[in-house]
């Protein structure tokens, strides 16, 4: 999709003063237009743009292979990429456009198996007459190889957005999703306020040079620090000419040494951008040309300039995670209530001299059917471990105020069901609060799923107290992790 946006800025941008001239005079637009739309129930994608159109040698040279522009130090420099990619979306491809000034209409159908057929080279271009004042250049997709379905809309209406944040925050440009606006969301930068009420925001522009064989490229752009962190939006983003090459979300260029190993403070929280014009990149213009080892010696020279956020990211907390001592004093008077209660010792030390006897397993099967019927749910969690799949169940009900506040059962080795009784005095004060609610269901998953692993890996078929809480330790860490990482 970038290749289509490339030329049409690269379009605007190489006439910008003649194209600003025409947008005064016109009612619709003001700026650059792409309108990117596909068509679900045609399986069609239409781009049309209002850029200075082509005339019959510029539209050759778009739909010939090999046929790079005589200026090639903007976007569009190796004559491959309109072809490239109309080719990769399907086998059947038209381009109407005119130019500005021109008072012709060209349009050229290309249509893959039939040049294979006659082996032939040959393209139509069909002419009608134009107005001088038309400029665009529309290109229609028929059949595409790969439909555009589920959350790929979304996500090419975000990745727009923060490949062409440079054109977009300029404000010449406008790029259309399907009728929506593509836009790029700035993150919120760290701003501190130091004695004496000065104010520091975590931001700064950077410039530097790596040398490398016999070159000098330059590097300009910006660091900064994030806030809240963000594991899928951190990270630097790498543009030239304006567009982004590198990075974007979940994607964004993060090297070990610079953002550690894993889910460190620096990969939540180390953001910039950095403008290498001048760099080598990949005739698909989707990465840098990093051989010889320049992406060791860009890496090293972007160490030793990001050091002192590294370390900031590193040692930063929020605000809002901060608790004092006397947070977590007041925060403990509930708990240390009840446990200074002589009636709450007495009870403890009544069950540890006269446990319960274990239920049979008979017992224990009428009991799971009683809280089956008055349950609710289930809802599943299905893990897949690779060998098996885990499947838990988690029913809850408040007709059985009796019942334990938790209860696991195994009906196969590999189904756990868990019933919630809401009923539980434990439960009561929580009941009106969703986020209370989903802190709850998290923990008993976690409760669960640490037992089946404690169970899993045990040799006797007994779990160890320490093993259930290594367990647990584990999975809410990296459950904590991926919900970073997924922004969540």
């Amino acid at each position: 999709m970038a290749e289509f946006v490339d030329n049409s800025t690269q379009s605007y941008y190489n006439h910008r003063e003649a194209l600003q001239t025409a947008f005064k005079s016109e009612e619709l637009s003001n700026c650059l237009r792409i309108e990117i739309s596909y068509d679900s129930d045609r399986n069609l994608l239409e781009i049309i743009d209002n850029a200075n159109g082509m005339e019959l040698d510029e539209l050759t040279r778009a739909i010939v292979l090999d046929s790079p522009p005589p200026v090639r130090s903007g976007r569009c420099e190796y004559g491959m990429g309109l072809k490239t990619a109309a080719c990769w979306f399907g086998s059947t491809w038209t381009i109407r456009t005119t130019k500005l000034g021109s008072q012709r209409e060209l349009m050229a159908r290309i249509h893959i198996p039939d040049l294979i057929d006659r082996q032939s080279e040959n393209i139509r271009v069909e002419v009608k007459e134009a107005d001088a004042a038309d400029h665009f250049t529309a290109i229609t997709i028929e059949g595409l190889y790969k439909p555009i379905r589920g959350r790929t809309p979304g996500r090419i209406r975000e990745q727009l957005g923060s490949m062409y944040r440079e054109d977009l925050r300029s404000g010449e440009v406008e790029i259309l999703w399907n009728a929506a606006p593509v836009s790029y969301a700035e993150p919120s930068i760290l701003t501190e306020t130091l004695d004496g009420g000065i104010t520091n925001v975590w931001r700064k522009d950077i410039n530097f040079n790596v040398d490398w064989m016999d070159e000098t490229l330059p590097v300009v752009g910006w660091i900064g620090l994030r806030t809240p962190g963000n594991q899928r939006d951190a990270g630097f983003v790498l543009l030239r000419r304006g567009r982004v090459v590198v990075g974007g979300p979940g994607e964004g260029f993060k090297p070990a040494e610079v953002f550690g190993q894993g889910n460190t403070f620096r990969s939540q929280r180390l953001i910039g951008e950095l403008h290498l014009d001048d760099w080598p990149v990949t005739q698909a213009k989707d990465a840098f040309d990093w051989s010889g080892g320049l992406e060791d010696a860009f890496v090293d020279r972007l160490k030793s300039i990001c050091r002192d956020y590294m370390d900031k990211a590193e040692g930063h907390r929020e605000k809002t995670h901060k608790l004092s001592e006397s947070d977590l004093i007041l925060t403990s008077e509930p708990s240390q209530s009840v446990f200074k209660d002589k009636r709450f010792s007495a009870a403890i030390a009544e069950e540890l001299r006269f446990p319960d006897p274990p239920k049979s397993d008979a017992q224990e099967r009428a009991d799971s059917e009683l809280l089956k019927g008055a349950s609710i749910g289930p809802v599943q969690y299905v893990l897949d471990i690779g060998a098996e799949e885990w499947i838990f169940r988690l029913h809850w009900q408040d007709q059985l105020s009796d019942a334990h506040w938790m209860q696991v059962n195994y009906p196969q080795d590999n189904i756990i069901d868990l019933f919630l009784n809401l009923a539980h005095p434990f439960f009561r004060p929580y009941l009106g609060r969703k986020d209370s609610l989903e802190l709850l269901q998290k923990v008993v998953i976690a409760l669960a799923l640490a037992e089946k692993m404690a169970r899993q890996t045990s040799q006797n078929g007994l779990v160890s107290p320490s093993d259930f809480r290594v367990y647990m330790n584990k999975v809410l860490r990296r459950a904590a992790e991926i919900q970073e990482v997924n922004g969540v």
